[in-house]
């Protein structure tokens, strides 16, 4: 049974295919692993109101890694 999380990620997924956010994507050099994780953060923290902040800071810490690791 595919659950509320599963469901979201699969429309995010199509969403992301349509021409008008590849267009973005690829203008914008975007990288589209860095889109996943961060929908993924947004998902893993969104029912949870305490979580909120640690999930802002750990997101904060995964784009700082990521772009010191792309340096």
């Amino acid at each position: 049974m595919k659950t509320l999380n599963d469901t979201l990620r699969e429309e995010f997924s199509r969403i992301l295919t349509q021409d008008e956010f590849t267009n973005k994507i690829k203008f914008n050099k975007l990288d589209t692993n860095l889109i996943n994780k961060a929908f993924d953060v947004l998902l893993e923290f969104k029912s949870d109101s305490d979580l909120r902040d640690n999930a802002r800071r750990q997101f904060e810490n995964f784009l700082i890694n990521h772009f010191k690791t792309k340096s």
